[in-house]
């Protein structure tokens, strides 16, 4: 079983994952409209592939981000409530 720091620091390394991710899709995006004289053209297929990696980065993102501010929000709680019966 995982404890509530080693919870914490996974998540928070899945979000970067997912934020590193989602930069490198928008980068190749900016790279392929900009490309110049010699801009390429992408398969549909591969568009809507990069379209729907790049939405479910968002929505990793968002819902990780969600879970550690729960995780945030209970040790404060706990840390006050500690502080408060130790005064």
């Amino acid at each position: 079983m995982m404890g509530p720091v080693m919870k914490k620091y996974l998540l928070e390394f899945i979000q970067m994952l997912a934020a590193s991710a989602f930069v490198g899709i928008s980068l190749y995006g900016i790279f392929i409209y900009w490309g110049g004289e010699i801009q390429e053209k992408i398969p549909a297929s591969q568009s809507l592939l990069l379209g729907l990696g790049a939405a479910i980065c968002i929505i990793v993102f968002v819902t990780i981000g969600g879970l550690l501010d729960r995780i945030a929000m209970a040790s404060e709680q706990a840390s006050g409530s500690d502080s408060n019966s130790n005064g």
